[in-house]
């Protein structure tokens, strides 16, 4: 069944992209000044056509409401900025993942530290990780500990402080009772043998 062309569609999030070369010098301002959430992505000046041909550089826009609206309202600020009609987002996080292409791996990665949150719009909460996505850094922690012999807590807090935001995440609010009896088995392992040696 088809839906009636003259369907009013409605959504919270939306999206829309802002060319550098058309929008007006202070498009921040602007839609900062609507008091909206709303999410920069980088500045995507290194994405490529099929025919290999560097696309327009452009920024990709969340835009949240606290309510379902329709395309007109969000239409109102996009023309302010002279950018593309705006599309109903079905998935605000697979939006902001996208604004680095961290599920794209054939796409031109960007830095995530480059995405900015306006009007109190929290980045980071759309890269919270998923049950699966724990398990499996869980997985890589418990085989990093037992290969490096590590025997110490805080040799393991410090190692995640320089190697990944998500190991540190991990290992100070999740699974910390199972890292510490890892650490507890290596180190008596280390003991033990060292024992034996004697």
């Amino acid at each position: 069944m088809t839906e009636p062309k003259n369907k009013i569609v409605k959504g919270r999030d939306w999206s829309f992209i802002v060319y550098p070369e058309s929008a007006p010098k202070n498009w921040r301002t602007i839609l900062d000044e609507t008091f909206l959430r709303w999410i920069e992505s980088p500045l995507h000046d290194r994405d490529v056509n099929a025919d290999g041909e560097i696309k327009k550089a452009h920024w990709h826009i969340l835009i949240s409401y606290e309510g379902p609206v329709g395309l007109s309202a969000v239409q109102k600020i996009s023309d302010k900025l002279n950018s593309p009609l705006p599309q109903k987002i079905g998935s605000a996080k697979g939006l902001v993942r996208y604004m680095i292409h961290l599920d794209n791996p054939e796409k031109f990665p960007y830095d995530k530290s480059d995405i900015v949150g306006h009007n109190g719009a929290d980045v980071q909460s759309y890269f919270e990780m998923t049950v699966t996505s724990k398990i499996d850094l869980m997985k890589d922690i418990i085989k990093y500990i037992y290969d490096n012999k590590i025997d110490n807590y805080a040799d393991f807090l410090m190692h995640c402080i320089s190697y990944s935001d998500d190991w540190f995440n991990i290992a100070i609010n999740h699974n910390t009772l199972a890292i510490n009896k890892m650490i507890d088995s290596v180190w008596q392992k280390n003991h033990r043998e060292n024992y034996d040696k004697r």
